[in-house]
């Protein structure tokens, strides 16, 4: 089993995202009170008498307690990827992690590629249906490089949507790209492209097209989308996959929206700022 190293400011983003919001939600844990299964109410935004001193528990079976359990299990599931985050950063850096000036803002943003952008979005638009369609839990895809993308991105944690519909004016063309991806932390979503078989030359023009066509349309490589080359349909690396939508989503974040300490001794940590790598666990 791998892990992945983010990224400096990729890592650094999802780290003080996960502490804000952490910040607004209720927190708790579950235990057992008179031989019946309750949730424990440490604190609650909406209620300052909760607190670490006074804290409060319900019968889940209630209907307060099934709301509060409902709010724990996602304080929870937030929490753990929060320390996981912060043990590694500490395992990394020699430095405290800086803070974020959130909400990120783009310097050039000629489609509106947001978080909304891509909740507007409808999936499963494409019109060529394979005869041999890869299934999975995600539905039907077209070859088994989009699937192994798909599961690569359920581990990363980057939503997605397969198949959108894009028209481009420059070109008065419609196209149905691979996935487009959600990197809801800095309310961004980019556009996706597995290209594989590039080994057939017929293949390879209709990937030169494609790429031309998003280069018209003004959807930049490494920002509005992403380009992940393969040389066959047999030959996806995941270490390389992964290094492209890190990539993208370390351009997105201007070096202006890290605020970092007194302590931070940049220049100690460039050769880290901009890379992805894997390395076993």
């Amino acid at each position: 089993m791998e892990r992945v190293i983010l990224p400096m400011k990729v890592h650094a983003v999802k780290l003080d995202y996960r502490r804000r919001l952490l910040e607004t939600m209720v927190h708790g844990y579950f235990g057992v009170r008179k031989g019946y299964a309750v949730v424990i109410i440490t604190h609650d935004p909406d209620n300052e008498k909760y607190t670490l001193k006074n804290s409060r528990y319900y019968r889940i079976s209630s209907k307060r307690g099934k709301a509060y359990a409902e709010a724990v299990n996602k304080y929870l599931a937030i929490k753990n990827e929060y320390d996981v985050l912060l043990t590694d950063w500490n395992t990394l850096y020699r430095i405290a992690p800086p803070k974020v000036n959130f909400p990120i803002k783009q310097f050039y943003d000629p489609h509106g590629m947001n978080h909304d952008y891509f909740n507007k979005q409808a999936d499963n638009l494409g019109k060529y249906k394979s005869d041999n369609p890869t299934v999975s839990e995600f539905g039907e895809f077209k070859s088994k490089n989009e699937l192994m993308a798909a599961n690569s991105l359920k581990r990363l944690g980057i939503p997605f949507k397969y198949e959108t519909e894009l028209y481009i004016p420059e070109t008065e063309e419609t196209i149905n790209p691979d996935l487009l991806l959600d990197f809801y932390e800095i309310d961004r979503c980019s556009y996706l492209e597995v290209m594989g078989m590039n080994d057939k030359f017929s293949y390879a023009v209709s990937t030169s097209t494609k790429i031309n066509s998003y280069s018209k349309g003004r959807y930049r490589p490494c920002r509005e989308v992403i380009y992940v080359l393969l040389y066959d349909k047999s030959n996806f690396d995941e270490a390389y996959f992964i290094s492209q939508v890190f990539s993208a989503f370390d351009n997105m974040i201007p070096d202006n929206a890290i605020e970092w300490g007194s302590d931070a001794v940049l220049g100690i940590q460039s050769l880290q700022n901009n890379t992805v790598a894997t390395e076993s666990a």
